[in-house]
Protein backbone atom coordinates (compact mmCIF):
# COMPACT_ATOMS: atom_id res chain seq x y z
CA UNK A 1 0.00 0.00 0.00
CA UNK A 2 1.24 3.81 -0.71
CA UNK A 3 2.00 5.38 2.16
CA UNK A 4 -0.19 8.09 3.37
CA UNK A 5 2.60 10.82 3.24
CA UNK A 6 3.46 9.61 -0.45
CA UNK A 7 -0.23 10.09 -1.30
CA UNK A 8 -0.66 13.74 0.51
CA UNK A 9 2.66 14.90 -0.48
CA UNK A 10 1.12 17.87 -2.39
CA UNK A 11 -0.80 18.96 0.24
CA UNK A 12 2.55 20.10 2.04
CA UNK A 13 3.44 23.88 1.53
CA UNK A 14 -0.44 24.98 1.62
CA UNK A 15 -0.27 22.78 4.78
CA UNK A 16 2.36 22.02 6.49
CA UNK A 17 3.07 18.64 7.74
CA UNK A 18 1.83 19.00 11.46
CA UNK A 19 -1.36 20.46 9.94
CA UNK A 20 -1.50 17.25 7.57
CA UNK A 21 -1.24 15.57 11.20
CA UNK A 22 -4.17 17.20 12.48
CA UNK A 23 -6.35 16.14 8.88
CA UNK A 24 -4.82 12.29 9.68
CA UNK A 25 -6.24 12.61 13.14
CA UNK A 26 -9.49 14.11 12.13
CA UNK A 27 -12.77 12.51 12.18
CA UNK A 28 -15.82 13.86 9.88
CA UNK A 29 -19.51 12.69 9.94
CA UNK A 30 -20.95 13.46 7.08
CA UNK A 31 -24.97 13.26 6.93
CA UNK A 32 -25.76 12.51 3.09
CA UNK A 33 -23.93 11.42 0.48
CA UNK A 34 -25.75 12.06 -2.40
CA UNK A 35 -26.20 15.28 -4.80
CA UNK A 36 -23.56 17.49 -2.56
CA UNK A 37 -22.49 15.49 0.60
CA UNK A 38 -20.80 12.92 -1.92
CA UNK A 39 -18.81 16.17 -3.35
CA UNK A 40 -18.12 17.26 0.22
CA UNK A 41 -16.83 13.68 1.08
CA UNK A 42 -14.53 13.54 -1.50
CA UNK A 43 -13.03 17.04 -0.66
CA UNK A 44 -12.00 15.86 2.71
CA UNK A 45 -10.45 12.64 1.14
CA UNK A 46 -8.51 14.82 -1.12
CA UNK A 47 -7.33 16.32 1.88
CA UNK A 48 -6.09 13.35 3.69
CA UNK A 49 -9.33 13.26 6.85
CA UNK A 50 -8.02 10.06 8.66
CA UNK A 51 -11.94 9.20 9.39
CA UNK A 52 -15.30 10.07 7.47
CA UNK A 53 -18.67 8.36 8.73
CA UNK A 54 -21.46 8.42 6.10
CA UNK A 55 -24.79 7.83 6.49
CA UNK A 56 -27.02 7.57 3.78
CA UNK A 57 -30.53 5.42 3.53
CA UNK A 58 -30.58 6.54 -0.28
CA UNK A 59 -30.45 4.10 -3.38
CA UNK A 60 -28.53 5.93 -6.27
CA UNK A 61 -31.40 6.23 -9.64
CA UNK A 62 -31.40 7.77 -12.64
CA UNK A 63 -32.19 11.73 -12.05
CA UNK A 64 -29.09 11.20 -9.56
CA UNK A 65 -26.78 11.00 -12.59
CA UNK A 66 -26.54 14.47 -13.36
CA UNK A 67 -24.92 16.23 -10.10
CA UNK A 68 -23.89 12.76 -7.45
CA UNK A 69 -20.87 12.32 -7.67
CA UNK A 70 -21.17 8.06 -6.63
CA UNK A 71 -24.04 7.88 -9.55
CA UNK A 72 -22.40 5.46 -12.46
CA UNK A 73 -24.27 3.13 -14.73
CA UNK A 74 -22.79 0.53 -12.28
CA UNK A 75 -23.58 1.68 -8.73
CA UNK A 76 -27.96 2.45 -10.26
CA UNK A 77 -29.92 0.90 -7.43
CA UNK A 78 -26.44 0.10 -4.98
CA UNK A 79 -27.35 2.16 -1.58
CA UNK A 80 -24.93 5.61 -1.79
CA UNK A 81 -23.74 5.29 1.44
CA UNK A 82 -21.87 1.74 0.24
CA UNK A 83 -21.33 2.80 -3.17
CA UNK A 84 -19.55 6.16 -2.05
CA UNK A 85 -17.42 4.36 0.66
CA UNK A 86 -16.22 2.27 -2.42
CA UNK A 87 -14.67 5.28 -3.94
CA UNK A 88 -13.47 6.94 -0.84
CA UNK A 89 -11.71 3.39 -0.74
CA UNK A 90 -10.18 3.85 -3.80
CA UNK A 91 -8.98 7.78 -2.98
CA UNK A 92 -7.44 6.98 0.61
CA UNK A 93 -6.89 3.92 1.27
CA UNK A 94 -5.20 4.95 4.97
CA UNK A 95 -8.82 6.02 5.78
CA UNK A 96 -11.08 4.58 8.24
CA UNK A 97 -14.50 4.80 6.43
CA UNK A 98 -17.91 3.88 8.73
CA UNK A 99 -20.87 3.31 6.57
CA UNK A 100 -24.38 3.31 7.37
CA UNK A 101 -27.14 2.42 5.16
CA UNK A 102 -30.04 3.50 7.14
CA UNK A 103 -31.37 7.16 8.67
CA UNK A 104 -30.45 7.46 12.26
CA UNK A 105 -34.15 7.73 13.62
CA UNK A 106 -32.96 7.91 17.56
CA UNK A 107 -30.90 10.23 19.89
CA UNK A 108 -28.55 7.14 20.56
CA UNK A 109 -27.87 6.54 16.99
CA UNK A 110 -27.38 10.24 15.92
CA UNK A 111 -24.75 10.61 19.30
CA UNK A 112 -22.92 7.55 17.67
CA UNK A 113 -22.64 8.79 14.56
CA UNK A 114 -21.20 12.12 15.36
CA UNK A 115 -19.34 11.08 18.61
CA UNK A 116 -16.10 13.03 18.84
CA UNK A 117 -16.07 14.14 15.34
CA UNK A 118 -14.46 17.19 14.93
CA UNK A 119 -16.83 18.73 12.24
CA UNK A 120 -20.80 17.43 11.32
CA UNK A 121 -22.32 17.87 7.38
CA UNK A 122 -25.58 18.27 7.00
CA UNK A 123 -25.81 16.59 3.76
CA UNK A 124 -29.46 15.83 4.13
CA UNK A 125 -32.35 15.96 1.76
CA UNK A 126 -34.88 19.39 1.74
CA UNK A 127 -37.86 16.91 2.60
CA UNK A 128 -35.63 15.93 5.70
CA UNK A 129 -36.31 18.14 7.87
CA UNK A 130 -37.11 15.92 11.41
CA UNK A 131 -33.86 14.06 10.97
CA UNK A 132 -31.90 17.74 10.01
CA UNK A 133 -33.52 18.47 13.19
CA UNK A 134 -32.09 15.72 15.53
CA UNK A 135 -28.76 15.77 13.93
CA UNK A 136 -28.22 19.85 14.51
CA UNK A 137 -30.04 19.24 18.23
CA UNK A 138 -27.57 16.60 19.52
CA UNK A 139 -24.42 18.17 17.81
CA UNK A 140 -25.33 21.91 19.38
CA UNK A 141 -25.38 19.84 22.42
CA UNK A 142 -22.60 18.22 21.90
CA UNK A 143 -20.64 21.83 21.31
CA UNK A 144 -19.84 20.82 17.17
CA UNK A 145 -20.27 22.79 14.35
CA UNK A 146 -22.56 21.97 11.67
CA UNK A 147 -21.98 22.75 7.52
CA UNK A 148 -24.61 22.54 5.28
CA UNK A 149 -24.34 24.08 1.65
CA UNK A 150 -27.13 23.57 -0.67
CA UNK A 151 -26.68 24.54 -4.16
CA UNK A 152 -29.48 26.74 -5.61
CA UNK A 153 -29.47 28.19 -8.62
CA UNK A 154 -25.92 28.70 -10.32
CA UNK A 155 -23.85 28.72 -7.54
CA UNK A 156 -23.78 27.32 -4.01
CA UNK A 157 -24.27 28.34 0.17
CA UNK A 158 -22.46 27.48 2.82
CA UNK A 159 -24.20 28.01 6.13
CA UNK A 160 -22.21 27.15 9.28
CA UNK A 161 -24.06 26.51 12.73
CA UNK A 162 -22.40 27.17 15.01
CA UNK A 163 -23.31 25.44 18.75
CA UNK A 164 -23.60 28.94 20.71
CA UNK A 165 -25.03 30.63 17.60
CA UNK A 166 -28.77 30.66 16.13
CA UNK A 167 -30.31 27.16 15.88
CA UNK A 168 -31.47 25.40 12.65
CA UNK A 169 -35.01 25.47 13.60
CA UNK A 170 -34.69 29.45 14.23
CA UNK A 171 -33.03 29.81 10.92
CA UNK A 172 -35.75 28.36 8.77
CA UNK A 173 -38.66 29.52 11.39
CA UNK A 174 -39.57 25.99 12.26
CA UNK A 175 -43.04 24.94 14.19
CA UNK A 176 -42.75 24.99 18.08
CA UNK A 177 -44.41 21.49 17.93
CA UNK A 178 -41.60 18.95 16.98
CA UNK A 179 -44.50 16.84 15.78
CA UNK A 180 -44.49 18.94 12.60
CA UNK A 181 -41.14 18.23 11.65
CA UNK A 182 -41.68 15.96 9.63
CA UNK A 183 -43.78 17.63 6.70
CA UNK A 184 -42.32 20.91 7.58
CA UNK A 185 -40.77 22.60 4.11
CA UNK A 186 -37.29 24.89 3.73
CA UNK A 187 -37.73 28.07 2.53
CA UNK A 188 -35.80 28.85 -0.63
CA UNK A 189 -35.05 32.24 0.32
CA UNK A 190 -32.77 31.46 2.77
CA UNK A 191 -31.04 29.66 0.84
CA UNK A 192 -29.56 32.86 -1.37
CA UNK A 193 -29.88 36.24 -1.57
CA UNK A 194 -33.10 38.03 -2.38
CA UNK A 195 -33.95 38.84 -5.57
CA UNK A 196 -32.22 36.43 -7.46
CA UNK A 197 -34.18 33.28 -6.54
CA UNK A 198 -34.95 31.65 -10.08
CA UNK A 199 -38.77 31.59 -10.31
CA UNK A 200 -38.84 27.47 -10.41
CA UNK A 201 -37.44 27.37 -6.79
CA UNK A 202 -40.24 29.49 -5.93
CA UNK A 203 -42.62 26.82 -8.08
CA UNK A 204 -41.37 23.87 -6.21
CA UNK A 205 -42.01 25.46 -2.57
CA UNK A 206 -45.72 26.56 -3.50
CA UNK A 207 -46.37 22.37 -4.90
CA UNK A 208 -46.77 23.91 -8.46
CA UNK A 209 -43.67 21.15 -9.86
CA UNK A 210 -42.40 18.37 -8.44
CA UNK A 211 -38.78 18.21 -8.43
CA UNK A 212 -35.73 20.89 -7.52
CA UNK A 213 -33.84 21.26 -11.09
CA UNK A 214 -30.12 20.86 -9.73
CA UNK A 215 -26.89 21.53 -11.61
CA UNK A 216 -23.61 19.23 -11.23
CA UNK A 217 -21.13 21.95 -11.48
CA UNK A 218 -22.71 23.65 -8.20
CA UNK A 219 -22.75 20.25 -6.31
CA UNK A 220 -18.81 20.27 -7.31
CA UNK A 221 -18.55 23.66 -5.78
CA UNK A 222 -20.63 22.69 -3.07
CA UNK A 223 -17.98 20.17 -1.79
CA UNK A 224 -15.24 22.36 -2.68
CA UNK A 225 -15.79 25.54 -0.28
CA UNK A 226 -17.38 22.88 2.66
CA UNK A 227 -14.29 20.53 2.35
CA UNK A 228 -11.66 23.20 1.97
CA UNK A 229 -13.58 25.31 4.68
CA UNK A 230 -13.70 22.13 7.35
CA UNK A 231 -9.87 21.41 6.88
CA UNK A 232 -8.85 24.72 7.41
CA UNK A 233 -10.70 24.77 10.95
CA UNK A 234 -8.96 21.57 11.55
CA UNK A 235 -5.67 22.80 10.90
CA UNK A 236 -6.12 25.77 12.72
CA UNK A 237 -5.82 28.33 9.79
CA UNK A 238 -8.80 29.38 10.07
CA UNK A 239 -9.71 30.48 13.30
CA UNK A 240 -13.23 30.12 14.89
CA UNK A 241 -13.79 33.94 15.84
CA UNK A 242 -13.38 34.74 11.91
CA UNK A 243 -15.65 32.16 10.99
CA UNK A 244 -18.90 33.20 8.94
CA UNK A 245 -21.76 31.62 11.36
CA UNK A 246 -25.75 31.54 10.65
CA UNK A 247 -27.81 33.74 10.42
CA UNK A 248 -24.86 35.30 8.20
CA UNK A 249 -24.18 32.85 5.37
CA UNK A 250 -21.71 32.94 2.24
CA UNK A 251 -23.16 32.24 -1.45
CA UNK A 252 -21.34 32.12 -4.43
CA UNK A 253 -22.84 33.18 -7.40
CA UNK A 254 -20.95 31.58 -10.48
CA UNK A 255 -24.02 33.06 -12.92
CA UNK A 256 -23.43 36.23 -11.84
CA UNK A 257 -19.90 36.02 -10.74
CA UNK A 258 -20.82 37.50 -7.30
CA UNK A 259 -19.71 36.09 -3.77
CA UNK A 260 -21.50 37.47 -1.25
CA UNK A 261 -21.87 37.08 2.70
CA UNK A 262 -25.68 38.18 4.07
CA UNK A 263 -27.74 37.32 6.48
CA UNK A 264 -31.69 36.29 4.90
CA UNK A 265 -33.38 36.64 8.41
CA UNK A 266 -33.15 40.40 7.99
Amino acid sequence: MIEYDKIYSRNIGLFTEAEQRRLKNAVVAVAGVGGVGSYQAVALARQGVGELRIMDPGIFDEPDLNRQYGAMMSTLGKNKAAATAEILKDINPHMKIKTYTKAAETIAEIEEFIKGADAVIDAIDYAGFNHKQLLHERARANGQYVFSSPIPGFGASLMIFSPSGMTMEDYYGAPADPALYKNFKLSMEKLMPAGILPQFYRDFESGRIGYLSTNGASAQLSGAITGLEIALIITGKRKKEDLVVVPDIIYLDLFNRNYSIFNPCK
